[in-house]
């Protein structure tokens, strides 16, 4: 499997009351479920990171634990793989998940689902764990789908806010073209007046201008050639 492409929301363009609202609710929604680990992970290329981690008691996983992608034992790489929820009721009753390292950790139980990016690419996963059996009611995943839904909405706007400061920046870098007679090289300003380029460089740039002659065109003078 071809590993994931850069992911382009990362804590630099994140800004603080997002990353704070996730967080927020990650521990309230690990506090609802009473269950000690809630993570927001983000595959990032070829790795896989704990992006945000819940503030509980017995929670084993570090903010910025990281593994390789693919192949990283992770529960979450399952969701981020195929872009589906996953509820693992009991792992150690799973012959799939009986030997996987959460095991080790005493993380036995696992639901979580993919987190969409506004590209349609996958960011990672919202996930919780637990340390006892635990098959969550029909409630609590529909709770953790609006939380899910609620972190991608977030991310929307984000990418539409970056979208329209790209548009304004494109629209900036086309208010400076300017037309230029292919001929005469005079230049149209904002009166439609043409007037010669040294005085629109003048006029936008308050730099005096100076006659000199390029390597090229001296060469074509030394040789009595037409100009291009």
């Amino acid at each position: 499997m071809e590993k994931a492409a850069k992911n382009p929301f990362n804590r630099d363009n994140l800004v603080g009351d997002v990353l704070e609202g996730w967080q927020n609710l990650l521990n309230l929604a690990t506090e609802l479920l009473h269950v000690p680990a809630g993570l927001i992970t983000r595959i990032d290329g070829s790795e896989i990171e704990v992006f945000l981690s819940s503030k509980a008691e017995g929670n084993p996983y570090p903010e910025g634990l990281k593994a390789p992608y693919p192949d990283s034992g992770f529960y979450c790489e399952w969701v981020a793989k195929n872009r589906q929820p996953k509820l693992i009721p009991d792992a150690r009753l799973d012959p799939e998940w009986k030997d996987n390292i959460a095991v080790g950790m005493n993380m036995v139980s696992y639901l979580g689902m993919p987190i969409m990016r506004p590209d349609g690419e996958v960011f990672g996963t919202i996930c919780f764990l637990d340390s006892k059996q635990n098959s969550h009611n029909e409630t609590t995943i529909k709770l953790i789908a609006q939380f899910k839904r609620m972190i991608e909405l977030s991310m929307s706007l984000l990418f539409a806010n970056e979208e329209v400061r790209r548009r304004d920046r494109l629209f900036d870098d086309l208010s400076r073209i300017f037309p230029i007679c292919a001929y005469c090289k005079k230049v149209c300003n904002e009166d439609k007046e043409w007037i010669p380029v040294e005085n629109y460089i003048v006029g936008i740039s308050g730099r005096r201008a100076s006659h000199g002659i390029c390597p090229q065109c001296y060469e074509r003078e030394l040789q009595n050639e037409p100009a291009p």
